[in-house]
């Protein structure tokens, strides 16, 4: 991919709307405490990703620089569910290395769900479709893309810090936030196409959602 696809300003643009609208949000949610947590985080990555994509393509240099170009995409989704089986194969090694060593990966991968059926159903459509695309945009497409003329380890360091940091992980070493941002940003290093990395990211989203439903 392009070493220089993302000018600074694009970044800077793109840094202030998201604390713009993660402070805001906060703040409507504080005012409307009766609105469920979870309907106004979907209707903030919403916003969040209708605010990244009208400032890459009225400020950037268009959607061609995130990967998001109309001929990148086919080949993306191709590129990403490849990446995606071979990425499931990897965890499935995983988690029989972990039952050999006593450990049981249902419990370390549990992610907590709403109690109502309507409400995981929208965690569902947040966590494993918008959520995805709304990050993706943002830590690869803008945040990689400007990184980028730098190096590639230097990008990929500087992005997988800022994707651990702002995941806010719970206590102990944040495996799955490392190990998805590094599988994330090498699927979009190697042919510059975002819908690699989002398909990758919302089936394994999908995935530990999936996980989280088995009983025990």
């Amino acid at each position: 991919m392009e070493a220089d696809r993302i000018e600074l300003k694009t970044v800077l643009m793109s840094v202030v709307t998201i604390m713009v609208l993660e402070s805001g949000g906060a703040t409507l949610l504080s005012l409307f405490f009766q609105i469920p947590e979870l309907v106004m985080l979907t209707l903030l990555r919403v916003l969040e990703i209708t605010c990244l994509l009208a400032i890459v393509h009225g400020f950037g240099q268009g959607l061609l620089c995130v990967g998001l170009a109309g001929e990148q995409l086919m080949g993306g989704l191709l590129q990403g569910a490849w990446w995606s089986l071979i990425f499931g194969f990897v965890a499935l090694a995983g988690a029989v290395l972990l039952l050999i060593m006593g450990l049981n990966p249902l419990v370390l991968l549990h992610v907590p769900l709403p109690g109502t059926v309507g409400l995981r159903v929208l965690f569902l459509i947040t966590g494993c479709l918008i959520g995805p695309l709304a990050e993706e945009i943002f830590f690869r497409g803008i945040l990689y893309g400007f990184f980028r003329q730098w190096g590639v380890w230097f990008a990929l360091s500087a992005t997988t810090f800022l994707f651990v940091v702002m995941h806010s992980p719970r206590a102990g070493l944040p495996v799955p936030q490392m190990v998805g941002s590094i599988v994330f940003t090498l699927a979009y290093e190697k042919r510059g196409e975002l819908a690699a990395p989002v398909i990758i990211h919302c089936l394994g989203n999908f995935a530990l959602l999936g996980i989280s439903l088995i009983p025990g």
